[in-house]
């Protein structure tokens, strides 16, 4: 079976990041950013202290971290440790949000021409505030709120309660602490089902070779309380289905993997769809042929991308995440232009179809959450 890049991005912003030009134009500007900063603190450092030994180290520092964050993806899958990748994530949201307020700061000193020593003690200012700022969004990354959500999909006077949580990210940043936080939400609001849409394991899969967090991780997810049970789909950066270390977990932690794959629940149709860059994705047409046609249909599907097909196959509820709803601003902007502000976050409604995308109950790779939260998704149904 041949495996699928992933379903492509309608929007002309979404088609530009996708391609291959994206990634060295990107390169390009995270060296000039470099090169910015460095010069800017540098000039600030000596401005505010006449010391050119100082400034040149300030100007060596931001240089050399400019470089490491550039290469973040090749030295954390070279040196293959938990700590480096702490450190590096740390880093390159420290230096996003200080070259975010060194900009700003630099734009508005210079539109109001700013005295030199005003200008040098912003600069040197930023860095401070992006501390802070960072320190704040991955202590409220680890704070889990709920969503909720009451649809109507026909049952009558039945109220059918689904918990959702997508994008947990298990690997250097989340493990047993995130997972027990997310639980602990789960059974405090007591849901018949829980659904989760995809990305359970982190990009690099290094957490599969710890048998001993795997563990602790299990046993927290064996302490959800749902009626109905917990069923999970892949997303694209889940392993493969034949990794065995991956499906052991699985097991363990009592997470039922609906890989293409069609369950019958209280009278409702779950169809689960796999994420196709890493798996097998069966046509959603041959899905639908096991499913009973007098019942709702609800499909968990990991990228908000494959709303516009179930909508054409009638689907009652499609369940997403895949966005973290852009995990942290300005990113945010971003991931909106890319996806379409109706393959974002949230409810949306296409004719009779309800769809509801996730902004995840973990994180990725960069540990913080400004500007949006880590969630399940109360869903009510009657």
């Amino acid at each position: 079976m041949t495996l699928k890049k992933g379903i492509p991005m309608n929007t002309a912003f979404g088609k530009f990041v996708s391609g291959k030009f994206f990634d060295k134009l990107f390169l390009l500007f995270l060296l000039a950013g470099t090169v910015f900063m460095a010069c800017a603190k540098g000039s600030a450092v000596q401005v505010l202290t006449d010391s050119p030994w100082l400034s040149g180290a300030v100007c060596v520092f931001y240089l050399a971290a400019g470089i490491l964050i550039t290469g973040q993806r090749k030295i954390s899958a070279k040196m293959a440790d938990r700590n480096i990748d702490l450190l590096l994530g740390f880093a390159t949201c420290f230096f996003i949000y200080d070259f975010f307020f060194l900009l700003i700061w630099e734009i508005l000193t210079g539109l109001f021409h700013a005295a030199r020593s005003v200008r040098a003690a912003g600069a040197a200012g930023t860095a401070l505030l992006s501390t802070v700022v960072v320190a704040w969004g991955y202590l409220h990354a680890k704070n889990i709120k709920s969503v909720s959500y009451s649809l109507d999909l026909g049952l009558g006077n039945k109220d059918y309660h689904i918990l959702l949580i997508s994008d947990i990210h298990l690997g250097a940043f989340v493990r047993k602490k995130q997972v027990r936080r997310i639980v602990d939400k789960i059974n405090a609001l007591a849901p018949d089902l829980v659904l989760i849409a995809g990305d359970i394991i982190d990009v690099d899969h290094r957490i599969l070779s710890d048998d001993h967090a795997l563990a602790e991780i299990s046993r927290e997810f064996r302490k959800i309380q749902a009626k109905d049970g917990v069923f999970a789909v892949l997303g694209n950066h889940d392993p493969n289905i034949e990794d065995q270390r991956f499906t052991d977990f699985l097991r363990h932690s009592q997470i039922c993997l609906l890989h293409n794959k069609v369950i019958r629940i209280s009278g409702l149709n779950i169809v689960g769809r796999t994420d196709s860059r890493s798996n097998y994705r069966a046509s959603l047409k041959e899905l639908l042929k096991q499913t009973d046609p007098s019942r709702p249909l609800i499909l968990l599907d990991h990228d908000p991308q494959g709303i516009p097909e179930a909508v054409r196959f009638g689907a009652d509820l499609v369940l997403c995440g895949h966005t973290h709803k852009g995990q942290f601003f300005p990113v945010t902007l971003f991931t909106k232009w890319a996806n379409g502000r109706h393959y974002f976050y949230g409810h949306k409604t296409f004719g009779k179809t309800h769809a509801i995308i996730s902004s995840g109950a973990g994180f990725f790779q960069l540990p913080v959450r400004i500007g949006t939260n880590s969630e399940v998704a109360d869903i009510h149904l009657f």
